[in-house]
C-alpha cells in the first residue's frame, strides 16, 4: 500500500517534469547560462522567459529591453527544440535547430544549443527520468 502510494507520487512528479512549459524553460535556462551574461541579468532573462513561455512567446512582438530581447530569442529556440524533441527525440531537436539557425533562430544561440544537446547528460537531465533518449555523446 505504501509502496503503491510512493510509486503514484513518483509518476505524478514525472508527469509534471514532462510538461512542455517546464521542458522549454529548462532548455532556455541552460541556453541563458551559456551567453555569459551577469547574474543580475540572468534573473531578469529567466523572468522574461517564463512570461513569454506562458504566453507562447507572444508577450509583445518586440522586446521591451535587452533582457527581454534575449529571452525572446531563447524562448523561440527552446520551444522549437522542445517540440521537435517531443515528436522525434534529441536528434530531431538538433536537426530542427540546425535547420532554423540563421533564419528563425539566432545562430550563436543555435550553436550553444547544439553544443549542449550533443551530450546525453543534457537529455537525461531534461527528462529527469534518468534515461537518455536516442543520442550518443560525442567524444
Amino acid at each position: 500500500m505504501i509502496h503503491e502510494r510512493q510509486e503514484d507520487m513518483r509518476n505524478d512528479a514525472k508527469a509534471v517534469g514532462y510538461s512542455r512549459e517546464s521542458r522549454a524553460s529548462w532548455i532556455g535556462s541552460k541556453l541563458a547560462q551559456t551567453t555569459g551574461i551577469g547574474i543580475d541579468q540572468l534573473d531578469a532573462v529567466h523572468n522574461y522567459m517564463w512570461l513569454r513561455i506562458l504566453q507562447n512567446n507572444a508577450a509583445t512582438p518586440t522586446a521591451t529591453n535587452e533582457a527581454d530581447h534575449l529571452a525572446m530569442h531563447i524562448v523561440k529556440l527552446a520551444l522549437l527544440a522542445e517540440t521537435a524533441a517531443a515528436d522525434g527525440g534529441p536528434k530531431a531537436a538538433m536537426a530542427a535547430v540546425m535547420e532554423a539557425s540563421g533564419n528563425e533562430v539566432d545562430p550563436l544561440l543555435a550553436q550553444n544549443f547544439l553544443r549542449l544537446a550533443s551530450s546525453s547528460i543534457f537529455w537525461m537531465a531534461l527528462d529527469s527520468g534518468g534515461g537518455a533518449r536516442g543520442i550518443q555523446a560525442n567524444a
